[in-house]
Order: structure tokens, then sequence, then C-alpha cells
């Protein structure tokens, strides 16, 4: 989550550290008749020119030298030598004339000059003075120049300009010899910030720079009076890593609601200080404390600190490496620890019972790259990903952010090489948590070849390759089942029947874990063809493969190798044609081309039999068609006879829209016909209809839909539709439905979900979000908020309630979200993971 203080910092450090220290750019020649592009600040005729009081001194500390070679025009000298005085004038105007043009990369327009105790005045012979210097520009109502101590001051509505920066007061002050400007209180913006300080400084050099602001005032509301604002006694920045603050506080109006004696924060980072509090009805009220801060020249750390009044309390560190934010190179490294006073309670409600349990969990994980040595960048290096966590719960119970993104996951060291026709990798997978049932690889040598051309012949080819060492292993909770089985066995009141003596050879077979050395190769062969400039395509394609297994334990196969053979042919017909009389506005059509697309697959594959049980990599269930190609499988071990022919058709209806081409309606609609099915004995899969239709941009309908055309077994139905709708600008709402019937391992579901936001006048605002599983009419999910519009931040608070079935839980909502930034959040969260990345 982005929030408001590092994007004030970035804006600091891309505003007021280069339009007071950011060297200037390599020399240019001057412009020729180029009116600068910001907008000249009007102000009344000057008056004569009167000297003001002297300003600070600013820091001394010099920048990085300028170029010294670029010309640089400059106002004329006097032209009446003959008045009295003149030569001791010119003499002294001569030489605070050459000191300007000694600063390169300097232009003075539109100025008279004039000498005068010590000083040359600039004044505009119309409107404002124009000046240009380190790469900014400075429009001021008049300006003198003191040779001694080389400065020049600027007043009278003083606008600069840096990069979408506008500095605004009535004074400034550039020291010419050290290249240094003193913007002390001017007023400060870049939509939608404002900011201000009662003094910058700025030393250093382009590399190692440092911006001092005393007193600086951040916020984004354009008002005199603000709102809110964030205030600090003193501020260090250092570009393009971090700033310190002295004293850090946020005010309410005049009113201090949140203070720290020292902050240090990373730029382009979350708050460096981050309490997410909240509560929840199988937690107790919980506090999560999470500070960030630099370690190193490129590490971010992380430290928390959370309490939670029904559990306990725990905390950890997170390192992220920013040293190459714009590389595919990555480096994450996550320790939490948690003494946990109810391990055996689940927080979502489950009743299930939990085994080996502690009080004290944790999590470790490591996700790395190194890249190595190559002619290419980024295309060979060696990743990790370990994760090792204490029990199965923890994440469900605590993460549950990760818990849906990785319920189980895995722990892997890959080295990979690139190659623009493939990939070759070694890597092994490892068993390092118990309780999760997984395969280790130790190792695992794939080359993986994309589709290619073959010389100049028109065939194409792809293929992979691999060698692995492979162990499944059981849960400790499979593992302990089965050998439960087993005592109750023995210890009945008659173990050694025939049917008992069976049942325990079985279990005693289930306790080895499954392994082998396998050897698989995959190659196959296309040759596409088109015709009337690619209306028609036919791709007929062929495979041949052979995988061998040695050293096996546990379940035996009937056959230690065996072949594979495929042949199959992509066959489509494309067909458009254009209304371009066909115009309605209120349903967004600007024209009409229709495109048909009628399609053919047929594939079929011979695979010798390893039999029933035996094999690692197998299917999992889906609700989804299986690939019809080889090379796409994964379950190599899973593979078997198919014959079958995917019959399809798609339609586009595209209009204009922003200058493009936009699809208005999408519709794809398929079926399988099977001579041989590899999952069931069917004839015909369900019939495959997917939608999407979005005629204007308030209004969206999205449609996966199957349906059986037969009563047989492995054919059900599944309905996924969702519609959303935005019918005023001041209400929103949408509407979603799954349903799924007959599935032959998925249970039975009709879930319906609701969620809507109106908007009750200028301050005020409704949500609510329900969630009903109409099977067994259970109302899942309750959530219901009030909006409150606080100017510069919307307030929400509301509530929520889940039913588990076996139990139900309730929370509280408060969040504050800063309107200008929406992802700058304040939370009271009901998830307890919620203020986590």
């Amino acid at each position: 989550m982005k929030h408001l203080l590092p994007i004030i910092i970035a804006a600091l450090a891309t505003g007021s550290a280069a339009a007071q220290t950011v060297p200037a750019p390599p020399p240019v020649p001057p412009p020729v008749e180029t009116a600068p592009e910001p907008p000249p600040v009007p102000v009344p005729a000057p008056e004569p020119p009167v000297p003001f009081e002297p300003m600070p001194e600013p820091d001394p500390s010099p920048l990085s030298p300028l170029p010294s070679n670029a010309e640089v025009p400059l106002p004329e000298l006097p032209s009446d030598p003959a008045a009295p005085g003149t030569t001791t004038r010119l003499s002294q105007l001569d030489q605070a004339l050459q000191k300007l043009d000694a600063i390169s990369d300097l232009r003075i327009e539109n100025s008279d000059i004039s000498y005068k105790d010590g000083k040359a005045l600039l004044r505009p012979r119309s409107g404002m003075l124009h000046f240009e210097a380190d790469g900014m520009e400075v429009f001021a109502g008049s300006a003198e120049y003191l040779t001694d101590p080389g400065q020049l001051r600027f007043q009278g509505d003083v606008s600069i300009y840096r990069e979408g920066m506008i500095y605004r007061g009535d004074n400034a002050t550039y020291n010419v010899d050290t290249r240094h400007l003193d913007a002390t209180g001017m007023r400060t913006s870049m939509e939608p910030l404002f900011f201000k300080a009662a003094r910058i400084n700025a030393s250093g050099d382009r590399d190692n720079s440092v911006i001092q602001l005393d007193v600086p005032e951040f916020t984004t509301e354009d008002s005199e009076h603000p709102g809110y604002r964030i205030t600090a006694d003193k501020v260090s920045l250092y570009p393009g890593d971090r700033v310190e603050f002295s004293k850090f506080k946020v005010l309410a109006g005049n009113t201090p609601v949140f203070y720290l004696p020292h902050l240090s924060q990373p730029l382009d980072e979350e708050f460096a200080y981050l309490i997410t509090p909240g509560y929840r009805s199988n937690l107790g009220a919980f506090l999560l404390n999470q500070y960030t801060t630099t370690a190193g020249d490129h590490t971010v750390a992380k430290y928390h600190f959370d309490l939670y009044s029904q559990r306990g309390a725990g905390a950890g560190l997170d390192l992220e490496s920013r040293r190459f934010p714009r590389s595919s190179r990555f480096g994450k490294f996550k320790f939490y620890w948690l003494y946990d006073s109810e391990p055996e309670t689940s927080t979502n409600g489950s009743t299930l019972p939990r085994m080996d349990v502690d009080n004290s969990r944790y999590r470790v994980n490591l996700q790395h790259r190194v890249l190595l040595p190559s002619p290419k960048e980024d295309d060979f290096y060696l990743d990790f990903d370990l994760n090792k966590i204490s029990d199965a719960f923890f994440y469900e119970d605590f993460f549950q952010s990760d818990f849906r993104d990785d319920p189980q996951p895995d722990n892997t060291i890959a080295l990979v090489k690139q190659h623009e026709r493939g990939e070759l990798s070694l890597w092994g997978r490892f068993h390092l948590n118990d309780f999760y049932e997984t395969d280790s690889r130790l190792p695992e040598l794939a080359l993986d070849r994309v589709r290619q051309p073959l010389w100049n012949t028109g065939f194409f080819y792809s293929g992979q390759s691999s060698f692995g060492v492979l162990e499944e292993h059981q849960s400790e909770d499979a593992e302990r089942a089965l050998r439960t089985e087993m005592a109750f066995i023995l210890a009945g009141p008659d173990p050694a029947s025939a049917a008992n003596v069976a049942r325990l050879a079985d279990l005693r077979a289930s306790l080895i874990n499954p392994a082998f050395n396998r050897s698989h190769s995959w190659n196959e062969i296309y040759y596409p063809m088109r015709w009337h400039d690619g209306a028609i395509t036919v791709t007929p394609h062929a495979g041949l493969g052979y995988t061998s297994y040695s050293s096996i334990e546990g379940t035996q196969p009937l056959d230690d190798s065996r072949f594979l053979f495929s042949a199959g042919v992509d066959a489509s017909f494309k067909m458009s044609r254009v209304y371009d009389d066909v115009v309605i506005p209120s349903l967004g059509l600007d024209g009409l081309r229709h495109i048909v697309q009628p399609y053919l697959s047929w594939s079929y594959v011979s695979a010798d039999e390893l039999g029933a049980g035996f094999g690692i990599d197998r299917l999992v269930p889906s609700t989804r068609p299986r690939p019809l190609e080889v090379g796409s499988w994964t379950a190599i071990d899973s593979l078997r006879d198919w014959n079958l022919v995917r019959l399809g058709v798609s339609n586009r209806l595209q209009t204009r829209r922003n200058h493009t081409t936009f699809n208005w309606l999408t519709t794809n609609t398929y079926i399988d016909a099977f001579m041989d099915d590899p999952e069931y004995d069917r004839d015909f899969s369900n019939l495959y209809q997917d939608i999407a239709w979005q005629p204007v941009p308030w209004m969206k309908l999205a449609v996966g839909a199957q349906v059986p055309i037969s009563d047989q077994f492995g054919n059900f139905t599944e309905f996924n539709t969702r519609a959303t709708f935005m019918p005023t600008d001041s209400m929103e709402f949408s509407i979603g439905h799954r349903t799924l019937s007959d599935h032959p391992v998925f249970a039975d579901s009709s879930l319906l979900d609701f969620h809507a936001y109106a908007r009750l006048s200028e301050k005020w605002g409704v949500s609510v979000y329900e969630r009903f599983e109409m099977e067994d009419s259970t109302l899942e999910t309750q959530q219901y908020s009030v909006h409150r519009d606080l100017t510069s931040w919307v307030a929400t608070v509301g509530a929520i309630i889940r039913d588990h079935r076996d139990e139900q839980e309730w929370g509280i909502l408060l969040s504050l979200t800063l309107k200008d930034f929406p992802a700058v959040r304040i939370p009271m969260d009901f998830d307890p993971s919620g203020g986590r990345e």
C-alpha cells in the first residue's frame, strides 16, 4: 500500500531538491526565439529600484560544478560613457557582468541594468524579469546582484518553475559562487500537494546531496487553513534514498493527533510507522504495529509488533532489496513469530480438530533471485523460494491474504538459463513442512523448447525433455490416520482374518512413499497452412514421446517405460461483414463489424498404460476442459489414451470507440465429441459458452457457462455470471452468481453475491456487500458501511458478520482514505493481515 508520506517525500525529492540543488544539465546552445512555457505572473508596473533588507546568508556548501562553455546573453552596458562618474561605475559594473558571465547556463531576459552602492540593479523593461539557470526558470518583479558575496536576489512576486513544481513567494536568493538557491518561506505546490518550509538549505553534490528543511508543512488541501497538516521541526532529505524527521506530527486543524520523536522514511515506500487497530470476535481486539526503515544502501526493513487480546503477541522482521527496482532481480525475507495462547482454536470458525499445533508459531520465507554472468542480461539466474511454517493453520489464522493466494507454499531452488528458442533449468523441490502432502525433486533437469521454424521448410517444432529423481511425501495427518487404522485392526478381535490381513497389507504399502527416477521426452512437429490472407488456416501436427521409470519404490507400474504418440489437426475459417449504418449512441455503437470464426480441433493420443494408482504428477479435479496438446499437460504420469474432436464458433461484434477498434460483444461456443474419453466414459462433453459484453462504460456483463447435453456420468452444470451497472453518477452495484451441480468431485453450490454503493448527498454515502449460499440457505457474509466526506479524507464506519455454519464471527471496520490518493488509508481493519502487504 502506497501512502501519502512517500508521495510527499518523492515530490520533495523531485521538486525541492531539483529546484535548489540539482546540477545543470549538459551545456546546450542558447535557445533562439523560444519563449518559456510557464505562464508569466502579471504584476503592476515596477516602481523605482529600492534596495530591500539583506536576507539570511544561504548555506555556502558547494554543489556540483556547472559547465562553463555555454553562451550567456546579458543586459547591455550603459550607453552614456560621458556622464559623471561613468568610468568608476563602468568598472564596477563590468566586474559584476564578468562574474555573471562566468555562470554557465544563465539567461537573463527583459531587463535593464544599473549600478548603485555595490549592487547591480535589474529592472524589467516591461512585465516580469525572466531568468534561466540550473535547469530552472525564475520570474520576478526585480532583482539585484551583489558582487560580494556573489548573490542574485529576486523580489516582487517571485515564481520559480522546475519540472512541474511551482514555487511562489516574495523573495529568493541565488548564490552564483556556490550554485545554491535559498527558497526559504516560498509556497510550493505540485498538484495535488501543497507544502512550505520556514527555511530550505541544500548542500552536497549530485551523488551525495542533502536538503535541510526547517519547520515544513505538507497538505493536499488548497486552503489557507487546511483541515490536516503534517509537520516536523526539522527534515533531512536524502534524494533517492530516505528522509528523516525530527518531531514528526500529524495535526487535524491545529490539534495534534499523532506524534513520533524521530522517523526515518524510505522513499517510495509506505508509512514508516503504520498502526492498524481492529476487532474480531474470535481474535478479540488487535493492534498491529509496523515500523519501516532502511538497512544498508538498498534494503528496506519492516519491524512488526502485534497484540491480540484473545490470542497473544507476535513480532517479526521483513527485508526487501530495492537495489534493482526495474530489473527482474528480487530479494525478500520474512520472519514472524507469535506466542498463541489458543493454538487449537480456529480463527475462521472451523471445528476440525488440530493436532501438534504448539503455542510457539512462526513463518520463515525467502524469495531471492541472483543474476549470474551472461552476455544477455537477466537470462541466466538462480532462484530461491523457501518457506518454513510452524503448522498448517498459521497462514489461515493470522495471514489470511497470503492463505488465499497460496495456501500451501512451495520450497524450490532453480538454476535457469533462458534462450530465445527455449529454457534449460535445473531445480530441486524440498519437503520442509511435514504437514503438507507434496513431492520432492532432488533434482530435476528440464529442457523446454518453444515452437520454432525448422529452417525454411515451413515446418515448426516444439518439445520438452526432463530427468528427475522424484518422491512423494504424505502429510502427517494422512500417515497418522493410516497408523491409527492399523493399530485398531491389530487390537481387534480377529486381526488374522483374511480380510484384515489384506487390509493390513494395503495399509503398510500405503505407508511407503512412492518414489522413482523418471526420464521423459516429447517432440512435436507442426505444418501451418493459410489461404485467402489467413482467413482459412489448417495446421496438422504429430508428436512422439517416451517416458522411462527406474529405482521404483511403492506402487509398481505395469511396465517401467512407455511410448506416447499424438496426431491432430487445428482448422479455422474467418468471415466478417461491416455495417457502417449501425449507429446507436445509447448502446455505444458507432458502426459495427461482425467477425465469425468456426473452428475444429481433432486430437488423438496413444499412451501405454502404467496401471491404476501409479505416478506422482497427477490430474487435479477441475471444472474446466483439459488441454488438447500433450505438451500443455504437466501431469505427465496421468497421460492416457484419448480421441476427440472439439467443435466451436467464436463471434466478435466490434465498433469504433476512442479512435480505435473496440470489442463490443464477444462469444465463444464449443463442445467436445469423444471417440475415447480420457477421464469418464462420455460421448460428449458439456456445451461450453463464454460471453463478454460491455456496450457502454457504465455496464458490463460476463458469463461463463457449461450445460450437459446428456445424462452421462462426468457431465455437470455450471454458471458463472457477473453484471455491473452504474445507472447514475451516485449509484453503482454488481451482482454475481455461481451455480454448480452434479459435479463428480465438487459439492453442489448456488452462491449469490451483491455489492452496492449509493451516494446520498455531497457528504454522505452508504455501501453494502452480501454473499448468500442458496444451497443451504446460509447468509455467509454481511457487510454494511457508512461513508462521510471530510474534505480531504473519506471516513468509513461499518460492521461485518460471517457465518461459518458451525460458528459466527463479527467485527467492526473503520478507515480513513485520502481522496487525492485512494491507496492512502489509515484502517481499522477486520482482517488482521490487512495492514500488511
